[in-house]
């Protein structure tokens, strides 16, 4: 990781910090988080990227639909995306099969594509890592 992107973690991730003042009481303060959390942030993020990387190959061997990867990418389980787009956990079980995804209709790939914020041709052509 470049020290551009430690700097971006660094600058993006604030906390909300208590104090206690015996004349003032509590006073709230959101600060920067400590280095220290840095490391376990750097972490988190670096089992995210391995799990795309990880689905992103089983997409490329044919193992599963596109929709595996936005899935992980927006770190989405079943229920939520079920949630989301109102479909039966069981029928998105079914999408992440390449040979369903790929007779998906329209309708239902326009549906995903707003759920993950892109085009349906990207939905269907996704950036593999």
């Amino acid at each position: 990781m470049t020290e551009e992107q430690d700097e971006l973690i660094y600058r993006n991730n604030r906390e909300l910090h208590y104090s206690f003042d015996p004349e003032k009481g509590y006073t709230r303060k959101v600060d920067y988080q400590y280095p220290g959390n840095q490391v376990i942030i750097q972490q988190g993020w670096d089992v995210v990227e391995s799990r795309i990387r990880d689905v992103s190959a089983r997409i490329k061997e044919g193992k599963l639909s596109p929709l595996a990867f936005y899935m992980e990418k927006n770190q989405m389980e079943l229920p939520m995306l079920s949630d989301y787009t109102g479909f039966m956990r069981w029928r998105i079980k079914r999408h992440l099969k390449p040979g369903v995804f790929s007779r998906l209709k329209p309708a239902t790939l326009t549906k995903y594509a707003s759920v993950f914020d892109v085009g349906v041709n990207e939905l269907l052509n996704p950036p593999l890592t």
